[in-house]
């Protein structure tokens, strides 16, 4: 309540500077820990026998990293997901990474929303395009919005790092909207997981058939992204009058 108090007794001015400040600090931070941390995640993730060497060698404190790991790849949303849970897989079986993954990505994603509801606007497009962003306006004003949101993060090949930051924008509660970027996101992650799992196991066939099967359900799910992105857009053109 003072912390409030003072903030109101600030000039607007004054509110400007240091919103603007902290903004600026975020971002000058997200990309420190792009540069520190999230390239050599990548690399690390794309050679899973190095990246297993590397959690074994932390002991429990892998699996705290692992977490921290997935927590950033949501908050800096141009590090890719796929294979970090690939990755986790193959580290520490199907099961256990699944969980991690999806403590981690229910983290980044309370984190995300919250941030996104004090900077606002300018911090979704920092990381991304204005057009992707546009793209998902009709969501504001959508009568099913929650149900529609929920569908987006359900079906693989959506980007759900963008759906998380643009919700933040939306009056979706947010209670609703880490349920459903938690738990929605199990299947996707239980896929790549399992993926990394077979290969551990050096089960290399089944492995070959689960990314076979996550690429074909990720090129489905662009495509009915693409359908419901262009479909609404063209109601909400109409509805406003524009070409």
């Amino acid at each position: 309540m003072n912390e409030k108090k003072k903030w109101n007794e600030l000039s607007p001015k004054s509110q400007k500077v240091l919103s603007l400040t902290a903004f600026l600090v975020f971002l000058l931070f997200s990309v420190f820990l792009l540069v520190v941390v999230g390239i050599p995640i990548v690399k690390h993730a794309k050679n899973p026998d190095a990246f297993r060497a590397w959690i074994d060698g932390m002991g429990v404190w892998g699996k705290v990293a692992y977490v921290g790991m997935n927590v950033l790849q949501v908050l800096v949303a141009v590090i890719p997901g796929g294979p970090l849970e690939v990755a986790g897989g193959y580290a520490f079986g199907h099961f256990e990474a699944m969980v991690l993954s999806t403590i981690g990505m229910g983290i980044g994603s309370a984190l995300v929303f919250l941030l996104v509801r004090y900077f606002g606007y300018r911090l979704v497009e920092a990381f991304f395009p204005v057009q992707k962003i546009n793209e998902l306006k009709f969501l504001k004003s959508y009568k099913s919005r929650d149900i529609l949101i929920s569908l987006l993060f359900l079906i693989p090949g959506t980007p759900k790092d963008l759906l998380a930051y643009f919700c933040g924008l939306t009056e979706i509660k947010f209670s609703t909207f880490i349920l459903i970027a938690t738990f929605l996101r199990i299947p996707a992650i239980w896929a790549s997981t399992a993926g990394g799992s077979a290969m551990g196991d050096k089960s290399y066939i089944l492995a070959i058939i689960i990314m076979a099967l996550i690429i074909a359900c990720t090129f489905l799910g662009i495509g009915i992204y693409s359908l419901i992105v262009k479909r609404n857009g063209k109601k909400k053109d109409k509805n406003t009058g524009e070409e």
